[in-house]
């Protein structure tokens, strides 16, 4: 409960300018930020951009360490770097501290060797404020979902703790010398610079997958922090006509509500889409004067979420990871709510026993740590938390779980052997090496797709790999190629060298010509998703008449990954569990021959149900093989029963398979 003595507590340090009067409506500030961001984390649809309330805490952060900077260089002309830092340490460590610790325990309890795996080396990067780094990293299609990853929410004090590094630096190099305008214009540069990146990452021709870069990279958030620092510079230029901050205060949290409304996870960001929610936070920042409007953020509600806002941000991710990976699914209303007050009441404790305690650099009864001994024993707790993360990270993962689960290392090798004939196989870029490629051989099949092509591979490897007329050709995924389809032919706008160069030898009218079949292998075939890949196929038809092409079916797809859920009920029939199945394959015959693009072209559908499930129910469907499960993850088929699907094509496909033109399958002994 909150009572009115938590009210009282308005004593931030960090947010007394230079006149020693309490900003308020900063704290206001921030419970719009930590409230937008957990509303949004729990699914509230409302808040749809909620996940800008990051960049007001950055925008904060700007305005805030300048001024602390600024201010003391001012009035002493010099700058202490070894008590700020301690001071940031006294912020933000023991709060940290206490929630890795909290997470670490459930982590041993909840997690699965592979998550736990992963918890290890997330749990160093995070004690290092490198976390940032760590998830960009490893961002990309294979990459776990954001609901598996504990301490994911740590990337965004990864970026402010980066910038605590930097900033103090620069601006006490430009501030003890120069003016004030050399200052605003080194402001302006860096801010500049950092926008400018982020336009060069998205229109450039740099990275492939851009989006990671420019979302998790600090040079690519410093606009944001710098917006903030701004108002350093423009606060004492600003009329204090009454009615110019109530219009400010207005105008900035129009600005933050229309984003957190409007915006949705779809759209680039942040680049051109974080100016409204940065420069609305910087409006507000710069109208402290307003009383009408800034009722809003200086009631004593509003602040008093502030206060606790850095506790509610550390607590309120892991919170939720770990209840939806408790249940298995997400939660519903009510769950969400008991959620939000089970954080609410853990971030009032966390605020008075953990960041009050030992925020103060002076020893007090209330804070007793000594500054020397603080730094000592933060810097032994640091240490001992990274040992204990890369203990994590460079284990099996079952060290301190079921000893009958999926280790980390197994669920790794199976997702890594998927992969292994395809990179051996004859692709695109290969075209030229007989090593590789038998392009003089009487049959040319490409096999096409999206993150299943590596499936469709496999399968047919099984089928023709003893075929000596068989020339197998991997064509690589369309996932990050992006491709369009123009008057020319398909054409590739991804900012990848390989891309461009692959879809290009689409165009090419002897390539096609010397194919005689394409394998297309895609989850989900059938979906609109697919319209311009089957385009693409209807393109190559164009080219070459007499091409043959089959359409592989989709198979089971799970919610979970099916190494997860076979760590959760120690039996791989959880993997067809109606209520893990986020897509029924029985579903895609109804679809065959009646849907988009499909309908224009003559191919050979195969229909994996009828293959792997018997009795045409997911009950009777085969979940594994001998060595390893269907799949490891929520739908992408494991090498050996890929190669058992390839089997059964050749047995009941044989016929269909020579009708269609392909040659007569030759398994594999």
């Amino acid at each position: 409960m909150i009572t009115s003595s938590f009210f009282r507590q308005i004593n931030h340090p960090d947010c007394m300018p230079s006149s020693k009067e309490y900003q308020r409506h900063i704290d206001g500030l921030r419970a719009v930020a930590v409230l937008s961001v957990i509303f949004y984390h729990f699914g509230q649809t409302s808040f749809s951009g909620g996940f800008v309330g990051v960049d007001i805490f950055f925008v904060i952060s700007g305005y805030l360490i300048t001024h602390l900077i600024t201010d003391e260089i001012h009035q002493t002309g010099s700058f202490d770097f070894k008590r700020f830092y301690i001071r940031r340490m006294r912020r933000l460590f023991p709060a940290m501290v206490v929630t890795f610790a909290g997470t670490l325990v459930l982590a041993i309890v909840l997690l699965s060797p592979e998550r736990f795996q992963a918890f290890g080396r997330s749990l160093t990067a995070a004690v290092f404020s490198v976390s940032n780094i760590l998830f960009w990293s490893e961002s990309g299609y294979f990459d776990a979902a954001s609901h598996l990853k504990p301490l994911l929410h740590t990337w965004s004090l990864g970026v402010e703790e980066q910038f605590y590094l930097l900033w103090p630096a620069l601006l006490w190099l430009f501030t003890r010398r120069a003016k004030s305008n050399s200052q605003l214009i080194v402001l302006i540069t860096v801010g500049l610079a950092s926008f400018g990146l982020n336009y060069l990452w998205v229109y450039g021709h740099f990275d492939a997958e851009y989006a990671p870069s420019i979302f998790f990279l600090t040079p690519f958030r410093m606009f944001e922090l710098v917006i903030g620092a701004m108002a350093i510079f423009i606060a004492p230029r600003m009329p204090a006509k009454p009615w110019l901050h109530e219009l400010g205060m207005l105008v900035g949290l129009a600005l933050i509500a229309y984003a957190i409304i409007s915006y949705t996870d779809e759209i680039v960001f942040p680049f051109l889409h974080a100016l409204p929610p940065c420069i609305g936070a910087l409006l507000v920042i710069l109208s402290r004067k307003s009383r009408l409007v800034g009722s809003l953020l200086k009631n004593r509600l509003a602040v008093s979420i502030g206060l606790i806002s850095y506790s509610m941000y550390l607590i309120h991710w892991p919170a939720l990871i770990f209840s939806e990976y408790y249940r298995f699914e997400q939660l519903n209303q009510l769950e969400y709510l008991t959620l939000f007050l089970v954080t609410v009441l853990l971030s009032i404790l966390m605020y008075f026993f953990v960041e009050k305690t030992f925020r103060r650099s002076a020893p007090t009864r209330v804070n007793p740590v000594p500054q020397r001994a603080f730094v000592r024993s933060s810097a032994a707790v640091m240490i001992a938390i990274a040992l204990v993360g890369a203990a994590i990270s460079t284990s099996d993962g079952t060290t301190w779980h079921n000893t009958h689960a999926l280790s980390a290392t197994a669920v790794s090798a199976g997702k890594d052997r998927r992969f292994n004939l395809v990179r051996s196989a004859c692709n695109l870029t290969r075209l030229d090496n007989p090593g590789y490629c038998k392009m003089d051989r009487p049959y040319q099949i490409l096999v096409m797709g999206n993150s299943h092509e590596p499936d469709g591979y496999n399968a047919f490897a099984a089928v023709y790999n003893q075929n000596p007329d068989v020339n197998l050709i991997t064509f690589g995924t369309f996932n990050t190629c992006n491709v369009e389809i123009t008057a020319a032919g398909p054409v590739s706008v991804a900012n990848d060298r390989q891309c461009i160069e692959r879809v290009a030898l689409l165009n090419d009218k002897s390539f096609v010509s010397g194919l005689d079949a394409i394998v297309y292998s895609a989850n989900k075939p059938f979906s609109d998703r697919r319209t311009v890949e089957w385009l693409i196929l209807d393109y190559l038809h164009g080219l070459n008449e007499s091409i043959s092409l089959v359409v592989m079916g989709d198979f089971i797809n799970t919610e979970r990954d099916c190494s997860e859920l076979f760590n959760r009920f120690n039996t791989l029939a959880a993997c067809k569990d109606p209520r893990y199945i986020s897509y029924n394959p029985f579903n895609e015959r109804e679809l065959h021959r009646t849907e988009g693009p499909a309908t224009e072209l003559d191919y050979l559908y195969i229909d994996k149900t009828a293959l792997l499930c018997p009795e045409n129910t997911l009950d009777s469907c085969d979940i594994q093989t001998p060595d390893e499960p269907a799949f490891y993850d929520r739908h992408h088929l494991s090498l050996s029963f890929a190669t058992m699907l390839g089997q059964r094509i050749a047995d009941r496909y044989a016929q269909e398979l020579i009708q269609s033109g392909f040659p007569p399958p030759a398994l594999q002994q």
